[in-house]
């Protein structure tokens, strides 16, 4: 969908946004994002109360051992307080990090790692969210797709989003 950089990372690499329905090998997947439509069409998303971030798609690392799917729901449990389970999940697409050599104390997969994206269809009307004690976001809320437009920082997912909703 689309090829950029990132200027933090020193070294020779690409960074692809691609639409799947097929997850990447899972032992170079990094990260698992959900993003979650409710029966109005809002999307579901978490503050995170930090400098250049603020809003995003609920999701993160992935602890030893965890599958993608089940880190997406716990990520997606803590940031936003909302529970759904693998069977609501449908893989819509990653984030491929190719490098052409390893920058000092990169801690990922190399050469290539990946972000993984799923989508969940939720038939709740935007219930209210609040994300768990202790989480590093300090909100949680449904926004429409011109809210997140407007207000999320880096949305480097939209394009998967609009192309599935």
């Amino acid at each position: 969908m689309w090829s950029t950089t990132q200027p933090a990372l020193k070294v020779p690499h690409r960074i692809d946004l691609v639409r799947s329905a097929v997850l990447p090998p899972t032992d170079q997947i990094t990260c698992a994002f959900v993003l979650t439509i409710g029966r109005s069409g809002r999307v579901l998303l978490a503050y995170v109360d930090r400098p250049g971030r603020g809003w995003d798609v609920p999701g993160g690392h992935l602890d030893p051992g965890e599958t993608p799917q089940a880190a997406a729901l716990r990520e997606l449990r803590e940031e936003t307080g909302f529970a759904l389970t693998e069977e609501d999940l449908s893989v819509i697409g990653w984030t491929r990090f190719s490098l052409a050599e390893r920058p000092p104390g990169y801690r990922y997969p190399y050469p290539l790692s990946y972000l993984v994206f799923f989508v969940a269809r939720s038939d709740n009307d935007d219930p209210p969210t609040k994300p768990e004690p202790g989480s590093e976001c300090t909100a949680a809320g449904w926004l429409t797709v011109a809210e997140v437009e407007e207000q999320c920082t880096n949305p480097d997912w939209l394009p998967l989003l609009k192309g599935w909703i």
